[in-house]
């Protein structure tokens, strides 16, 4: 398949490069001419380093530094059948690049965004054809990360959703569909524990590295706080201004607030810029004074509390979306680094103290939110026998 990716930046760059071991022929376009020959340079000592070492034939080498070339205009991509666009998180910016594809490409191919944070109907707002037009949404680091989220309006075309499928199946990824109002359910979750670990934190027991020592420890393969500066505060931001409604509004408030301090501060996060992990470090505050024993006991009960909000939030947007269960509950494992499928936890919990944890955060929030849901959906044996 002939493929385009818009955008050399961390995303659109690793896209390319987990493309580029099959047998496509692709065109990376650059915003700046500047960044062509560079570019170009170092995928071709990518590939050359691949066959001294013995992973490609002289024929595979030849092969690979044929398949692919490095742009600086949009029109490069003419022939292509699928466009990925992987460019920074600005609506305008996303929605003139599609006008422009619109009047390049043939009016089959297919044009996709990587976009975590921005609803699908913003992006495309600009084209005419919304028929071939989704969400491609990988996961960092993608050469490791299997699950990809396509994302579908409801204008989305069948065949259209059918090629990506097939072309990720092939690629070894899982692909996880979430159609119009599930479109990026795995960021949603992503920024439910953000929002509740900053709300944890705000308790003044534990510093930061603690709490994701923690978590690391007992739930998550990296830290919450780690994942908050590594994904930057502006990228946070947007996703909360375009997903909160009224369920989250009392959950995002408080880490909304501490953003905006935090940009105005000049600690966005995000590659090469100091995030909150270094404020709170530069700017510290007192934290409550516990014996060995309590403190041993608010880090149980702070996993506790995430493995609660995990499982309400699985039963609320299961029974909102019409999404696969093995499918999604997989993909949340993966994408939010469990250690253990979220059945699992619920088997090995028991309903009863995950719900007593939920009923002790509305006694003390009366935020709806914790209100216990239906937990049967989880169940891989019968309910009376985890109760």
């Amino acid at each position: 398949m002939n493929i385009g990716i818009i955008g050399k930046g961390k995303m659109g760059r690793s896209i390319f490069d987990y493309l580029l071991q099959f047998d496509h022929q692709l065109v990376l376009v650059c915003h700046k001419k500047e960044d062509v020959i560079p570019v170009a340079a170092s995928i071709e000592k990518q590939i050359q380093k691949r066959w001294k070492r013995g992973f490609l034939t002289d024929e595979e080498y030849e092969r690979k530094i044929r398949s692919y070339k490095v742009a600086d205009c949009l029109a490069a991509v003419k022939k292509c059948s699928l466009v990925i666009e992987s460019v920074s998180e600005e609506p305008s910016l996303k929605q003139n690049i599609f006008q422009g594809l619109e009047g390049i490409v043939a009016e089959d191919c297919i044009l996709a965004t990587n976009t975590s944070s921005i609803p699908l109907q913003m992006v495309f707002a600009k084209c005419l054809n919304k028929e071939r037009c989704l969400g491609m949404h990988f996961f960092f680091p993608i050469q490791v990360m299997r699950t990809v989220e396509i994302n579908t309006t409801l204008a989305t075309a069948p065949q259209y959703i059918k090629i990506v499928h097939k072309l990720l199946e092939q690629g070894d990824k899982t692909p996880l569909l979430l159609e119009d109002k599930a479109n990026m359910m795995l960021t949603k979750l992503f920024t439910i524990l953000i929002t509740k670990i900053y709300n944890i934190y705000e308790e003044r027991v534990l510093p930061i590295d603690e709490i994701d020592a923690v978590l690391k420890a007992n739930l998550f393969t990296f830290g919450l706080f780690e994942i908050i500066d590594s994904t930057g505060i502006p990228i946070i931001l947007t996703c909360i201004d375009n997903f909160v409604d009224e369920r989250y509004q009392e959950l995002y408030t408080p880490f909304y607030n501490k953003g905006v301090k935090l940009l105005q501060a000049g600690y966005p996060g995000g590659i090469g810029h100091e995030g909150i992990a270094s404020y709170e470090r530069e700017h510290p505050e007192p934290f409550q004074e516990l014996s060995a024993e309590k403190r041993l006991d608010y880090q149980e009960n702070m996993v506790l509390r995430l493995q609660g909000m995990i499982t309400n939030e699985l039963a609320f947007l299961l029974s909102q979306q019409d999404v696969g269960k093995d499918s999604l509950l997989t993909a949340v494992q993966e994408v939010l680094g469990l250690g253990e499928d979220p059945r699992h936890i619920l088997e090995t919990l028991g309903v009863e103290p995950i719900e007593n944890c939920l009923w002790n955060e509305y006694a003390l929030t009366r935020d709806p939110i914790y209100l216990p849901l239906d937990f049967s959906f989880l169940r891989k044996i019968p309910m009376e026998t985890i109760a």
